[in-house]
């Protein structure tokens, strides 16, 4: 398979946002006793996730249907099993960003430029979506831990899925 420029660039900039996001949450939620750190990572975080939104969008779009085509008529398990596993990472991508929205209990502020409202005034309703957002952070970066596992098993058995990406 082909990937475009375009998919080369919305995977890159994808990827990079996503582990930094997952790796400063994690930090920020777990690790950190910091308060004033929790929440400088916090705030980027959110702006961050606000600046990926639409290129994860563009991205949804470009990539939608290309897979499940590919795969109609084989028979072999693999080749379904790398789709579902892509489409599952797909999907709690939107989750984690809609829930990260959606449990804010403050105003959002965008890059100390522009303030959008609280999405959701309810404290029931943004406890729901914090409760989802955090398992769901776990579930997104398993499935990136299995997907680059998969990649270096690639490459270390000679097919160079790396090169494909950036060539």
């Amino acid at each position: 398979m082909k990937y475009s420029t375009l998919q080369k660039v919305l995977h890159a900039l994808s990827a990079l946002t996503i582990i930094w996001l997952l790796m400063s949450g994690f930090y920020a939620g777990l690790i950190s006793e910091d308060a004033a750190l929790k929440r400088l990572i916090g705030e980027l975080n959110v702006s961050v996730s606000l600046s990926l939104a639409p290129f994860f969008l563009l991205r949804l779009c470009v990539s939608f249907g290309r897979g499940y085509g590919a795969l109609v008529g084989v028979k072999n398990l693999m080749p379904w099993l790398v789709f579902f596993v892509h489409t599952m990472m797909y999907v709690s991508v939107v989750i984690v960003l809609i829930s990260g929205v959606f449990m804010m209990d403050r105003p959002i502020i965008f890059f100390n430029v522009v303030t959008f409202p609280q999405p959701l005034s309810s404290v029931d309703m943004t406890g729901l979506f914090g409760r989802i957002h955090t398992p769901a952070c776990g579930v997104l970066a398993a499935l990136i831990t299995l997907h680059v596992v998969a990649v270096i098993k690639h490459q270390l058995s000679g097919q160079s899925i790396i090169k494909r990406m950036f060539s």
